[in-house]
């Protein structure tokens, strides 16, 4: 009889590690959404989230939350063809149970803040697209850590001081659209490893020096603007063998 004690303990023990073993095998093979919970911002994400709209002065967002992707009211505002606020998420990472955000377009909203560093802060991001607002200061160098950003178009804002070198990083860039702005100093070399840019648009500016040798590594562009600036030098050779150019 002295048995059974021990015996009842040790069945205990398998119960119980069973029980946890198979907890965690459901949530990490199925998830929080095979559970009927809603896929949700991480947390620090939702903090970044909330420190571009109080930089930009984005008053539409209202309460950023971690369930903020489902709100229709945060993800599409759209007032007519020039002026919407859209944001859009992947909500698929880690089985459906984690959303990021992958597109930031906020267009003639008159946003008057400052363009904030910690956009280079969303891993997932594909696009940002502040067209015709009032932002001001500089482009951050810290996007240049975007691993996925395919368009950055500030078109028609206040932005000043160079185009940072780290933009050369985002070898995914498709269309870098920085028209009508008062950015100037020289255009950094480093454009010339953006070999996926098929738009490169930097008209109305007040940008000096030459165009860089290097931009005849963009042999994927369809669209190059850059008058209204004060560049000096001849037209570089290499753009005869931009083969794909459509807009010049």
């Amino acid at each position: 009889m002295a048995l059974w004690p021990s015996l009842l303990s040790k069945t205990s023990s398998v119960l119980v590690f069973g029980f946890v073993a198979l907890n965690c095998f459901v949530g990490d093979r199925f998830g929080s959404h095979a559970l009927g919970l809603p896929p949700l911002l991480p947390l620090h994400e939702v903090q970044i989230l909330q420190n571009l709209s109080d930089k930009l002065n984005i008053s539409n967002w209202g309460t950023i939350d971690q369930n903020s992707c489902a709100k229709a009211e945060w993800w599409n505002q759209t007032i007519d063809d020039k002026t919407h606020s859209i944001v859009q998420c992947n909500c698929t990472f880690e089985n459906g149970s984690v959303c990021h955000v992958t597109s930031i377009s906020v267009k003639g909203f008159n946003l008057n803040g400052v363009l904030p560093e910690e956009l280079g802060d969303l891993p997932q991001l594909l696009e940002i697209d502040l067209t015709r607002n009032y932002i001001r200061g500089t482009i951050p160098p810290r996007l240049g850590q975007l691993p996925k950003l395919k368009i950055l178009s500030l078109i028609v804002n206040r932005l000043t001081g160079p185009i940072p070198p780290e933009i050369g990083n985002i070898t995914t860039l498709e269309e870098l659209v920085l028209e009508d702005n008062l950015l100037g100093g020289s255009l950094p070399p480093d454009l010339g490893n953006l070999t996926s840019l098929r738009r490169l648009v930097l008209s109305a500016n007040n940008f000096t020096g030459t165009i860089p040798e290097t931009l005849g590594n963009l042999k994927s562009l369809t669209q190059f603007s850059i008058d209204g600036s004060e560049l000096s030098g001849k037209i570089p050779e290499f753009i005869g063998y931009w083969i794909n150019i459509t807009t010049l």
